[in-house]
């Protein structure tokens, strides 16, 4: 009878015969939005008009606009949305920057439903000040200069006119190679571009029934599982528990458990939103096995994936552990042609903290 150790180790033959496979085959795989395909840059709209409510909450903030419509002879309201608490935060924008009654003018992509919603790219005070409530949509759509490569979620060059207070700086910690520095606060940085998927037939019919405004986890505060939950732009965090590793999400307050024990993982191996995960050490390299994984999506755009998805990861610090390069290999022959192979970067932010997420429904 094979026992849960040799199950482990025929795991991970396995997975590394997907990695071979993955360097020469893999296509180029999508990086995710973000902000759930609800909008279509394609529709940028201005809007001028007094604020009526304020939802300071993750994983969107959101405000009604009371605007007056084209005749003059009534109003019309709309939901305007920005990117998130956290990350407003950090850039030094808080509830107290805008005011119920506030006139404000805001310009961004408008709903692609048809819905009196859009995206707060910029929004215009009332005394002049310019407020970037999201970025990296503000940049793309040349809407503002600004942007954050990678992540898109820390301090800009100007999320407002005023000048943004600066984390004090802290001396880089020993080279030491050993792989273990990676036990710290990560800030994902480096992301991989949008590139089309190498979906099956079957995947991609799946995918075209999806409806982000219906369908869309995020949208009942439904913490994503994996692999999704990795392409985060939010902190991270390593944490040593002897024979098991802790994986600390900052958005929607994740937690997830690597077991480096393969005779000592769960007792009872059943699928769930995360999986099952096993862990070693390669060198200086974390590299994690998952399986077992029962989440319906491979991001957050509707993508679907099977039962049968696989997820290997490697973490790999550099010299001074002061970044830490990432892949991830995604195998599911329901759902991809070949193995989906991505690939980024994480910083070590001196000074960086997990905040609490506490997504809040609308």
């Amino acid at each position: 009878m094979t026992n849960r150790a040799d199950l482990a180790r025929i795991r991970w033959h396995r997975a590394r015969m997907r990695i071979a496979a993955a360097a020469l085959l893999a296509a180029p795989a999508a990086a995710l939005a973000h902000h759930s395909g609800l909008y279509d840059e394609q529709r940028i709209i201005a809007l001028e008009g007094a604020i009526t409510a304020i939802a300071w909450v993750n994983p969107h903030v959101r405000l009604t606009l009371e605007t007056t419509t084209a005749d003059g002879g009534g109003t019309t309201l709309w939901e305007i949305e920005g990117t998130s608490v956290n990350a407003l935060e950090r850039w030094g924008i808080g509830r107290d920057t805008f005011q119920v009654g506030d006139r404000v003018n805001v310009k961004g992509p408008q709903s692609r439903y048809g819905r009196n919603a859009m995206i707060a790219a910029t929004v215009q005070r009332p005394d002049g000040e310019l407020v970037i409530l999201w970025p990296n949509v503000a940049a793309r759509l040349g809407l503002a200069e600004t942007g954050v490569a990678g992540a898109g979620l820390f301090p800009p060059p100007s999320a407002r006119t005023t000048d943004q207070p600066t984390r004090p700086a802290a001396p880089a910690p020993p080279a030491t190679a050993t792989g273990h520095g990676i036990f710290r606060i990560w800030t994902p940085r480096g992301r991989p571009a949008a590139q089309e998927l190498p979906l099956t037939d079957a995947a991609r019919e799946k995918a075209r029934a999806y409806n982000a405004l219906e369908d869309d986890p995020a949208l009942r505060c439904e913490p994503p599982g994996m692999p999704v939950m990795l392409d985060t732009p939010y902190p991270l965090e390593f944490v040593d528990r002897g024979e098991q590793i802790v994986m600390r999400f900052e958005e929607w307050d994740g937690v997830r458990t690597i077991y480096m024990n393969p005779g000592k993982g769960p007792p009872v191996q059943e699928h769930s939103p995360n999986g099952v995960s096993f862990g070693r050490w390669e060198g200086a390299t974390l590299a994690i096995f998952t399986t077992y994984v029962s989440y319906p999506y491979f991001d957050d755009l509707g993508t679907p994936q099977s039962e049968a998805v696989t997820v290997l990861e490697r973490y790999t610090p550099t010299a001074d552990e002061t970044r830490l390069d990432w892949q991830v290999t995604v195998t599911d022959p329901a759902t991809f042609t070949t193995p989906v192979v991505r690939r980024g970067f994480m910083a070590f932010e001196p000074g960086e903290v997990i905040k609490p997420y506490n997504c809040t429904l609308p």
